[in-house]
């Protein structure tokens, strides 16, 4: 495929336009991940608010079963001590009242440990109420920075419209042919699809060239290619002689 200098010098201007795109496509693939990141951080926030009211909710039906076992045993009590009139031994009575003061042991034990959860349901409010006053300014600041980013993604777009614009109009400059070459390398990942010789290498992956490939690469008169990596090559050094 003939190639003058002119149209090599348009893959080389071509290639540098693609290289902004890939910066700027990369600069907006990372600003959606930024924005989820942020609401993520929002999310958790409000699950722990979330998690925070769920403590005191199970705490108050804790206090609500020991209360409820509480009078349970007081009740257990006052029978046990109506039924001491209708016994008739020693023996029966000794062990109504044993009863009775079971019942009321148990009934302490449960008082105290009703106190104890009231301690933990008042301090799983305070808890929750200062929990809830920073996530308010957490949040806040999120957003925020939501915000940020979305313009920041907005501007991206812009400059992304206007390189792929200049990009275009670079392509539509250039030899078709060599265009279409220069895009099935790329299109294969090597997005370095034009790289210089060095010191008788290809720039890229650096395998010794053929004299023949030297003697065409310096009378860039045609495509050349790397017979390992298929780049298209060129020598900076007849670039730089026909531009003195």
């Amino acid at each position: 495929m003939l190639l003058s200098k002119e149209s090599l010098k348009g893959l080389i201007a071509l290639q540098e336009r693609d290289k902004i795109l890939d910066a700027l496509r990369a600069d907006m693939a990372a600003v959606p991940e930024e924005i989820a990141g942020l609401r993520g951080r929002i999310e958790a926030e409000k699950s722990r608010a979330a998690s925070a009211k769920a403590k005191t909710v199970d705490l108050e039906k804790k206090k609500k079963e020991k209360e409820l076992e509480l009078a349970q045993k007081e009740e257990s009590a006052q029978k046990h001590a109506r039924d001491l009139n209708a016994v008739k031994t020693n023996e029966a009575f000794k062990a109504l009242q044993a009863e009775i003061d079971k019942a009321k042991a148990e009934a302490g034990e449960i008082e105290t440990k009703i106190l104890e959860v009231m301690e933990q349901i008042d301090a799983a409010r305070r808890e929750e109420k200062a929990l809830a006053g920073d996530i308010v300014a957490v949040e806040k600041g999120l957003v925020g920075q939501i915000s940020q980013a979305e313009a920041k993604l907005a501007e991206i777009r812009g400059r992304f419209d206007a390189a792929q614009a200049q990009r275009n109009e670079s392509a539509s400059a250039a030899d078709a042919n060599a265009v279409k070459l220069y895009e099935q390398i790329r299109g294969r990942g090597k997005l370095d699809a034009v790289v210089p010789t060095d010191g008788g290498h290809c720039g890229a992956c650096r395998i010794a060239l053929a004299p023949q490939v030297i003697v065409d690469l310096t009378r860039a008169s045609q495509v050349v290619t790397c017979e390992n990596c298929q780049r298209i090559l060129y020598r900076p050094e007849s670039l730089a002689a026909q531009a003195a």
